[in-house]
């Protein structure tokens, strides 16, 4: 214990010396983070739809969707048609975050197992 004081004027252990180190390089990658992404260009909403196979529900067939945004920004207001033999059916999505998905179903009356064309219909910047 000679070498080591008491913290009202004496020397830190080591111990303290490299806490105090991995507080340093922990701050300072916070802040290179932080400043990265602050000045990065942010690419905007790249909006894709993908269908799932219909099944059946009470009122005819339902198809789920898939709405992928390979965008950074967040997409906002997503609107989503389906056409399936001149029948439309429509959704909306509150919004599709940057680089991820949200899920939507869109319902047909026919008695027959639907075909769907689906696209995004268009959205708005949050």
């Amino acid at each position: 214990m000679k070498n080591r004081r008491t913290s009202d004027g004496g020397t830190s252990s080591r111990l303290q010396a490299l806490c105090a180190f991995l507080g340093l390089i922990v701050t300072l990658a916070a802040i290179v983070v932080l400043a990265r992404s602050a000045f990065a260009h942010q690419s905007p909403p790249d909006l894709s739809v993908r269908t799932e196979a219909p099944r059946p529900v009470a009122s005819g067939w339902a198809v789920e969707v898939r709405v992928l945004n390979k965008g950074d920004m967040t997409a906002a207001a997503v609107e989503i048609e389906g056409e399936s033999e001149g029948e439309r059916a429509q959704a909306s999505l509150d919004y599709v975050p940057g680089r991820g998905e949200k899920r939507a179903t869109l319902v047909f009356s026919s008695s027959a197992k639907p075909q769907a064309r689906v696209r995004v219909m268009g959205w708005s910047d949050p």
